[in-house]
């Protein structure tokens, strides 16, 4: 069973080739809509800090590398979102991050 997230990238690249109901033409205002990306901004941000924790601990060359990729991925994951949110007018306070 596999949640995808609205705001997702994947979904927004799935998503240009789906049609679209009533209730995603509508859904820019809805409050659930926000809810689910301020969701997405805080999963993104605690990837980002995850990265960085896991990248403490590794071993050997590749690892390291695999970790210097995963870092800058999550980093602008987390931006994409925080920008997104940002857009739409939603702040975030530093004690709900």
């Amino acid at each position: 069973n596999v949640k995808v997230y609205k705001y997702s990238p994947v979904a927004k690249f799935f998503g240009k080739f789906l049609p679209k109901t009533e209730n995603e033409i509508d859904c820019d205002n809805d409050i659930l809509d926000k809810k689910e990306l301020i969701e997405c901004v805080n999963r993104a941000r605690n990837d980002w800090i995850n990265a960085n924790k896991e990248f403490e601990y590794a071993q050997n060359d590749e690892i390291i590398d695999y970790y210097t990729y995963k870092i800058k991925a999550c980093q602008v994951r987390y931006e994409y979102f925080l920008k997104l949110a940002k857009s739409k007018g939603i702040t975030l306070n530093k004690e709900y991050l």
